[in-house]
């Protein structure tokens, strides 16, 4: 295996290829916190992100150059052609994102929510319906309107969505920027970005055949192909956290302490995205206070710990204040819990340094002699063989898995999450993995890459464990691609790099096997995301959306919704809240007892009697009692939309179509 190149002389050195991938990402992560911040202040524009993204990127250059030194640009050719060859190819597999403007899932609420955020210029709007003294309001499941739309003070009309709401803030100025296009490129342009970062740090750590390699796999993954088209948060959070292992790995490597900055601003700013983001936090944290105690007042854990203090703040008010309720039921560490490890992680810190000083050099004397290394390496891959083992007979040693939803014990199939990975990875991919672990435990330790292998040794086992969502396929892959998907390809490609670039006798003799192993992966990889790559979830759901809401012309509409009969694909489900949001009507479920439904139909009549009021049913029929109260049918569409299977059993491999059919009456005027 070539020795990467690294940096000569009293300066540092920084790639070119550094600089395509990680200045992307710190200005993507000021413009989404922009975004954000302006969303909460009830501000948000394309003018203000601008504005403060460019203070931002200009701040944050001004102090890395002037603070932290002007670094050597390296330029290499071949790196920058394998960088490009990768973007090309993520490009070619990504794009265009799914037309995702239904509200089945997170997604879609994601995306009719951003749109809100750019018409009203907040995270946060009041329901018309709910702000109406006496007013009947029938909600989807108490305390939300719809899925997703969750009612935070219901005497004023006020609504927050869940979730945590960097993602739709960041969507908000897309769609500012450029309309529905630009929103649907967003997820792949992030995918890309995730690619990119990956190819950077291979480059890095394992030389042109590493990050080639990295490059080929990540962009034709399946779970990566899908995590890129998908409009949820996995995009986010993986360019985010990918981000933050380049930039710590380039830190340690080249000890320029500007790279330290970037990985403690991106780590707090992915706590930010997702809930999940506190262990990366942890993570972070851990890893400066373990080089805190052998360094001490270290340069590198002073920036990194400054980066970490801009983001954290705002991350911690979000998900204890602004986006609590989300918090507690995704089962978080309370804030002083939180507050307490990090703490005590920077206890343990101090401590080691001046209280331990003598063990902290024994050890570090251990580990960096030759002897020590390979003994602490072989027991890292024995644990880590273990893990493997264990994940795959998990289901005879510790029998089903089962999942607490709403009170009903569901079988989670956790205890098959390894197998499953299998399917999108296989098994050849999955010991290339483990073989990537030992390319770093077994040779000479290099703190860079160890940064770079470490969240895969803490966060795979942690997520196949127990991957808290559904068990349903392609549902169940998004908990793993924003850091797992990114760790196993870094690992693969470590393995197959050094067999591409190993000599015995001044001959590559693993060099033609890792190349048929290379292709063989790739074309399993292809086989199973090309027909992704031309599927388009959803195709065709907007122009529904806005043709439902065209019916009320230049005016506001109000729309009374049947109450779905079925949990999945009802009319009312998907577009309910999209007409809404995305759309700038109001949308209000009618009541599930027929009996009650014409004096509900009748209340709204006389609260908003100066606005078109309609009634929208599903299917073929239409209200019992339409003709009694004058209903006029202006508005019947039907068809079908594509939709990815999805199973509990196998790996979803084709779309389908799934049928819809909705009717829009007009109700007279008062």
């Amino acid at each position: 295996m070539t020795q990467p190149r690294a940096g000569s002389g009293s300066a540092p050195a920084v790639a070119v290829t550094d600089l395509i991938a990680l200045g992307p990402i710190a200005v993507l992560a000021l413009a989404a916190t922009a975004s954000l911040a302006l969303a909460h202040l009830h501000h948000h524009s394309l003018h203000g992100v601008l504005l403060g993204t460019s203070l931002g990127v200009v701040a944050l250059v001004g102090v890395a150059l002037r603070l932290g030194g002007r670094p050597r640009v390296t330029v290499d050719r071949a790196d920058v052609a394998v960088m490009l060859a990768s973007g090309a190819l993520a490009a070619f597999m990504f794009l265009p994102g799914f037309s995702y403007g239904v509200a089945d899932k997170d997604p879609g609420v994601y995306v009719a929510h951003a749109r809100e955020i750019a018409r009203d210029a907040s995270i946060s709007f009041t329901d018309p319906a709910l702000a109406a003294p006496g007013l009947p309001v029938q909600e989807a499941s108490p305390g939300a309107r719809f899925a997703g739309i969750w009612v935070r003070d219901r005497a004023s009309g006020r609504i927050v969505p869940q979730f945590y709401h960097l993602w739709p803030a960041l969507l908000a100025t897309s769609y500012d920027a450029g309309g529905l296009g630009a929103l649907r490129a967003t997820t792949p342009v992030l995918g890309m970005l995730a690619v990119l970062a990956v190819v950077a740090l291979l480059l890095r750590l394992g030389g042109v055949g590493a990050g080639a390699v990295g490059g080929l796999l990540l962009s034709t993954n399946m779970l990566q192909v899908w995590g890129a088209k998908f409009p949820g948060t996995e995009a986010l959070a993986e360019v985010l956290f990918t981000g933050t292992v380049l930039a710590a790995a380039l830190a340690a490597r080249e000890r320029w302490p500007p790279f330290a900055l970037v990985a403690g601003l991106l780590a707090g700013t992915g706590f930010l995205a997702r809930p999940d983001g506190w262990l990366v936090v942890a993570l972070g944290a851990a890893a400066l206070a373990a080089l805190h105690a052998v360094r001490g007042a270290d340069r590198l854990v002073a920036w990194g710990a400054a980066g970490l203090s801009l983001s954290l703040p705002f991350a911690l008010w979000q998900a204890y204040s602004a986006a609590e309720p989300y918090t507690t039921s995704n089962a978080m560490p309370s804030l002083a819990q939180l507050l307490i490890l990090l703490g005590l992680i920077a206890i343990a810190a101090v401590a080691a340094r001046h209280l331990g000083a003598n063990a902290v050099r024994r050890v570090v004397g251990a580990l960096s002699a030759p002897r020590g290394q390979r003994i602490a390496g072989a027991a890292v891959c024995a644990a880590a063989a273990a893990l493997v083992a264990v994940g795959y007979l998990r289901p005879w040693l510790f029998g089903e898995g089962r999942l607490d939803a709403s009170g009903d014990h569901l079988r989670s199939y956790d205890e098959e999450n390894l197998a499953r990975l299998t399917w999108f990875f296989t098994l050849p991919g999955i010991l290339l993995a483990w073989a990537g672990v030992a390319v770093v435990a077994l040779r000479r330790w290099r703190a860079s890459a160890w940064i770079a292998v470490a969240p895969a040794l803490v966060l795979a086992p942690a997520f196949a464990y127990h991957a808290h969502v559904a068990s349903r396929l392609m549902w169940w892959t998004r908990r793993f691609v924003s850091n797992v998907a990114p760790e196993l390809i870094v690992l693969i490609a470590l393995a197959l790099g050094f067999a591409l670039a190993w000599r015995h006798r001044g001959r590559r003799v693993l060099a033609l096997p890792a190349l048929a192993v290379t292709a063989g992966l790739a074309a399993v990889f292809l086989s199973q995301s090309l027909p992704l790559r031309h599927h388009d979830e959803w195709h065709g759901s907007f122009a529904v959306s806005r043709r439902v809401a065209q019916v009320a012309g230049a005016n506001r509409g109000v729309f009374l919704w049947q109450k779905p009969a079925h949990c999945c694909f009802e009319p009312t489900q998907l577009w309910a809240a999209p007409v809404w949001l995305a759309e700038g009507q109001l949308s209000v479920l009618l009541p599930p007892a027929p009996e009650r439904q014409p004096a509900y139909v009748a209340a709204y009549r006389r609260r908003f009697s100066s606005q078109p009021l309609f009634v929208v049913w599903n299917g073929a029929g239409s209200p019992p009692w339409g003709a009694r109260l004058g209903l006029t049918q202006v508005e019947h569409l039907r068809g079908e939309l594509p939709f990815w299977e999805e199973s509990d059993t196998h790996r979803p491999d084709h779309a389908r179509r799934t049928g819809y059919e909705l009717r829009v009456f007009r109700v007279p005027d008062a």
